[in-house]
């Protein structure tokens, strides 16, 4: 059998590598997404309970979600930028 030469090999393993560096960080990206997403739903969650609902506890478990929905935001974040960095290494790492 004919063998590959191995500047293709590597090229290729380079490529893949690339690729799934990139395919990394935009679920990185998606993943901060749904932080958000979530964070905007608790809030609007929390907003309606607090100005439209008449009944006390229900406003006091409105107030309760808005805590709740910056506690979201944050931890996204500090997911996104901890992932962010863990690739970022791995990027020097693997020559990129």
């Amino acid at each position: 059998m004919k063998e590959k030469p191995k500047i293709i090999d590597e090229r290729r393993n380079v490529d893949t590598f690339k690729l799934a560096v990139h395919r990394t960080e935009l679920a990185n990206r998606r993943t901060l997404m749904s932080y958000i997403r979530t964070a905007i739903g608790l809030t609007a969650a929390a907003i309606g309970l607090i100005h439209f609902i008449d009944e006390p506890w229900l406003s006091y478990v409105g107030w309760g979600l808005l805590p709740l929905a910056v506690i979201c935001l944050l931890v996204g974040l500090d997911d996104y930028h901890r992932v962010r960095k863990s690739i970022d290494d791995e990027k020097r790492d693997g020559g990129l």
